[in-house]
């Protein structure tokens, strides 16, 4: 579905990816990207946290952990 101008998009640092060893977390080029990054930091001593610019991944209609959770069928 295209967006316009103006569309609210679902822009949370709540969508993040846990992984072996990191979170991947999404960045919104706003000031706040560094307060989850710390919050993260502190809920995650033990992991790497990484930060991903996430304003085409939220065009297409998700986040950070919507897009890892489908495997296409290969054919």
């Amino acid at each position: 579905m295209p967006r316009q101008e103006g569309d609210r998009l679902a822009a949370s640092y709540v969508n993040y990816y846990t992984a072996n060893g990191a979170i991947i977390f999404p960045m919104f080029n706003d000031p706040m990207d560094e307060k989850a990054k710390e919050t993260l930091q502190r809920l995650y001593p033990d992991r790497e946290i990484v930060g991903v610019y996430a304003r085409e991944i939220l065009l297409g209609g998700g986040n950070i952990h919507c897009i890892t959770q489908q495997v296409p069928l290969g054919k």
